[in-house]
């Protein structure tokens, strides 16, 4: 697996319209550390979910600056993009695994409830998730 000791951070932020109030990693039961964001305040939070492992949390970048003035938005880049982990075995991007990323994401972040946000296969992984953390 490839990872990084470094806090996640971009090296160009030009193209943000909000940067983030807090940013950290998430660590999976199977030792993946997936980089979040953090923004704004306001209840209820939502969780922007990455789409499959195909792009990293910026594909947001047009809804973040919007939802985060009235709410707390949540983003991370799903595993083998962005400042997440990239791990070396395919076995490691099971869909069954995406559940438990949005678990440790949460839990990361302090999110007890979150409307759950995606695009494609992303239902299914948030179908998946516990009914007392998914409004």
């Amino acid at each position: 697996m490839i990872t990084s000791d470094r806090a996640p951070t971009r090296t160009d932020d030009s193209g943000r319209a909000r940067l983030p109030d807090r940013s950290g990693y998430a660590t999976v039961g199977d030792g993946v550390r997936l980089a979040y964001d953090v923004y704004g305040s306001g209840e209820p939070t939502l969780l922007f979910l990455p789409s499959a492992p195909i792009v990293h949390s910026r594909q947001w970048k047009g809804q973040v600056p919007y939802f985060s003035r009235t709410h707390r938005v949540v983003t991370y880049d799903g595993r083998g993009n962005g400042l997440s982990d990239r791990p070396t075995t395919p076995e490691a991007y099971h869909d069954d695994l995406m559940t438990s990323d949005i678990a440790s994401v949460m839990d990361a972040t302090g999110t007890e409830r979150a409307v759950l946000i995606g695009l494609c296969v992303d239902g299914g992984c948030a179908a998946g998730c516990p009914q007392n953390q998914v409004l």
